[in-house]
This record gives C-alpha cells, sequence and structure tokens, in this order.
C-alpha cells in the first residue's frame, strides 16, 4: 500500500514537473521565433491613451531587420509603437516610433507616447536618439484589461501568497490522493464483511 502511495506522488511531481516544462519551454519557443526575450509585457500608466490603456497585454515580435520598423505620428497614430528598455528609468517603455535613422550599420529612434506632448529624449534616453540596443520589439497584438490581474497581485503582494496557496493545494491534493485508495479500500473490505455476516 505505501508503494502504491508513493508512486503516486512521484507521478503527480513528474505531471507538475512535465506542465512546469511545457510552460518554460512554450515561453523560450515564442522567444526564438519572435526574436525577443520579451514576447509580453503589459502596459501600465497613461502615455499611450487613447491607443492603449493600463493593463492592456501586449505581444512583442522583434524584426530580424530593425529598418522594417515604420515610423509615424504620435497625433495620428501611425507607426509601429515601440517596446524599449529606457537606458535613464531602467524599466520598459511602451511609446511610438515617430523618427529613425541609421548610422554606420546601428539603426536609432526617436519616440513619444500617444497622450505625451513632447518626446522621450533627454527623459527617457540620452540625447536626441534611443540605439537599437534598448529595442525589445514591436507591438504586433494585444489583450485589453487582462494585465490589471497581474498588476494587482504584484502591487497587492497577493502574488507570492496565491502561489503559497497553489502549492500548497498541490502537496496536500497529492498527499491525500495517495492516502484515500488505502482507506478506500480498507471500507470496502468491512462492507463486504458486514454484507457476508448478514
Amino acid at each position: 500500500m505505501k508503494k502504491n502511495g508513493l508512486s503516486r506522488t512521484v507521478k503527480a511531481i513528474i505531471i507538475i514537473g512535465i506542465i512546469a516544462g511545457s510552460v518554460a519551454g512554450s515561453y523560450f519557443l515564442i522567444c526564438l521565433l519572435w526574436n525577443t526575450n520579451t514576447p509580453i509585457t503589459v502596459v501600465q500608466g497613461s502615455s499611450m491613451e487613447p491607443t492603449l490603456y493600463q493593463g492592456d497585454l501586449l505581444f512583442v515580435k522583434k524584426p530580424r531587420d530593425l529598418g522594417d520598423i515604420q515610423s509615424g505620428s504620435h497625433t495620428e497614430r501611425t507607426g509601429d509603437i515601440l517596446i524599449y528598455l529606457s537606458p535613464i528609468k531602467g524599466y520598459l517603455i511602451v511609446h511610438r516610433v515617430i523618427n529613425k535613422k541609421c548610422e554606420n550599420g546601428t539603426w536609432y529612434f526617436q519616440t513619444q507616447g500617444d497622450n505625451n506632448p513632447s518626446t522621450d529624449n533627454g527623459i527617457l534616453y540620452p540625447g536626441d536618439w534611443l540605439p537599437e540596443q534598448y529595442v525589445r520589439g514591436v507591438m504586433i497584438g494585444r489583450i485589453p484589461w487582462i494585465g490589471n490581474i497581474g498588476i494587482f497581485l504584484r502591487d497587492s503582494g497577493l502574488g507570492i501568497f496565491l502561489i503559497i496557496i497553489i502549492l500548497a493545494y498541490l502537496i496536500i491534493s497529492t498527499i491525500y490522493e495517495s492516502e484515500s485508495p488505502e482507506q478506500s479500500t480498507e471500507e470496502d473490505k468491512e462492507e463486504s464483511i458486514e454484507t457476508i455476516l448478514d
């Protein structure tokens, strides 16, 4: 009986490992296919309204040739929406490309939020141009609002609490499942003995 319980526990651990590995593997594959280490990000703040709102979940892809990134106008809302790491702030920014140039084989971009009165240069990156090394990609799709769940869990501190609850549930259910077949077998034996005696 103990061997059966142990094998069920091992099976449960293997299944959890396979699920975790599949999620990690899928994420890694998307990173390779989309040529970026940031295939998914969430909009924070109001600088891209009314095009994007806080909590919008964005899908990000980096073109193999950065010359394919389209520049446009923040007032007319044309051009690609760029996701880049701000060398000044140290976090990701989601703003529109309003100008680009190539010098000595390196691409440089100017960006601006649709809701901002001025460009990002000097505020989010030093000088007038953002070098290509900070570019993570362009937006290729979005799911409105869904990212607010992650923002809430992070800001409220409930994210860690939720992970602990899920792990505790998995452990308890694994132990319970490994023990319950023994108990039900013993109960079945007792019932069958009582039936014979009656």
